[in-house]
């Protein structure tokens, strides 16, 4: 009774927090983002959840995960749904070439720095090689990301840089794209070991097998339901049969540890590349997805997290390591002359929020991987996300500074 009922407070609130309220405010001040983005979730979160009053126990948020699981799988279908191949031919073939170094660079950079943290500056954090080279790659995944409201929220305040905006929104669903795919690579390298409480590497033999399961599972259950709803018009039969081909998916990846967030995202990928009722689909579908962010945001801080001044230090440094990294492969690419990157270099600093994705990609890994270490993942992506999120509005200012000058 207790986990419906929380079920229910975190279902309200994220119906409520999603209408958008803060749009109706005429928006002078570009540090108003805070209020948008949905950082105060979090701080609700952390003050109702066993990082706080403890109001929502560890039972309660137990017994709440395989609702979190079916979203997960619900939020990569609604993602993967984006990607239809028509679409996607609109945009310079060139631009493919070039703008994922923007995540590849921070990427491989927060993996070097991460790894010298974790196995030799900070070493009693975490107990293995393995695990440090571990935390590494997720940290870069969550934290190489870059928020798509944020460059929407920029946009009000850049009215003149159509150009940059749109690069900048093009790198931003590339950043989203990226570590949904390492995520499934994550769920094939490391195994988690209930009886021992220890995560462990797959073993060699093991990896691409896992790997290439979860990519058939995904694009199976896209022609699956592809098949099922193309003859059907009315909305209730559709969104039955998106449930529960969604449900299966969430359950099925949870009982074989596959990523439910990365399968149901090719999932999503093929139906929307089958389907000629995309835009109808769409429609359907996307009013559900900012609640469900809102109750990630809400989720991921009511679970016991690490914090101390070594994560909130480590934060910061993989924040700043962020910013240093895409400003340099922003001014690299210029160097080099090819398009898009005839824009300024700081349009880079607009890329430092982490996007809504994160959150879930997170979530994804805790499930699963429900370890001491995933903890301190934990503690530093919500203080990272925190200030990236306070802070991330003095990047516009400095964009316009930089902008003039130049």
């Amino acid at each position: 009774m207790k986990t419906l009922i929380a079920f229910g407070i975190l279902l309200f609130i994220a119906l409520i927090g999603s209408i958008k309220l803060f749009n109706k405010i005429k928006v002078s001040s570009c540090f108003a983002y805070i209020l948008y983005s949905g950082t105060i979730y979090v701080f609700f979160g952390l003050i109702v959840g066993e990082n706080g009053f403890n109001l929502i126990s560890k039972d309660i948020i137990h017994q709440l995960a395989p609702l979190i699981n079916f979203s997960l799988g619900w939020v990569g279908f609604i993602f993967g749904l984006q990607f239809e191949i028509k679409y996607l031919k609109r945009i310079p073939k060139n631009w493919y070439l070039t703008l994922p170094f923007t995540y590849l660079t921070s990427f491989f950079t927060i993996v070097l720095f991460s790894f010298i943290i974790f196995n030799y500056i900070f070493d009693g954090l975490v107990q293995t090689i393995e695990i440090a080279l571990g935390m590494s790659f997720v940290l870069a995944i969550l934290l190489s990301e870059s928020s798509v409201s944020f460059i929407s929220w920029s946009s009000k305040f850049l009215k003149k840089e159509f150009l940059g905006i749109r690069i900048c929104f093009f790198i931003s669903a590339i950043n989203n794209l990226i570590p949904i795919i390492l995520t499934g690579v994550i769920f094939s390298l490391y195994k988690y070991v209930p009886a021992s409480n220890i995560i462990s590497l797959n073993a060699p033999k093991n990896i691409l097998p896992h790997f290439f399961i979860q990519l058939m599972i995904g694009i199976l259950s896209g022609f699956f339901m592809f098949y099922l709803v193309k003859k059907i018009t009315n909305k209730l039969e559709i969104s039955a049969v998106l449930f529960g081909t969604i449900f299966f998916i969430s359950g099925l990846s949870l009982m074989f540890h596959f990523s439910p967030l990365f399968v149901s995202m090719l999932c999503g990928v093929i139906f929307s590349n089958l389907t000629h009722r995309h835009s109808y689909f769409i429609k359907i579908l996307n009013p559900t997805e900012k609640p469900i962010y809102i109750i990630f945001l809400i989720f991921l801080s009511l679970k016991k997290a690490i914090f101390n001044k070594y994560i909130i230090f480590i934060a910061i440094f993989l924040l700043l390591v962020k910013f240093s990294s895409k400003l340099f492969t922003f001014k690299s690419l210029n160097k080099t002359k090819l398009s898009p990157f005839n824009i300024s270099p700081y349009f880079s600093y607009i890329l430092l929020p982490i996007s809504s994705i994160a959150p879930a990609i997170l979530l994804d890994l805790l499930c699963s991987y429900p370890q001491h270490s995933s903890s301190i993942a934990q503690g530093i992506f919500i203080i990272a996300l925190i200030i990236s999120e306070i802070f991330s509005p003095l990047g516009i200012k400095l964009l316009k500074i930089r902008s003039k000058n130049d």
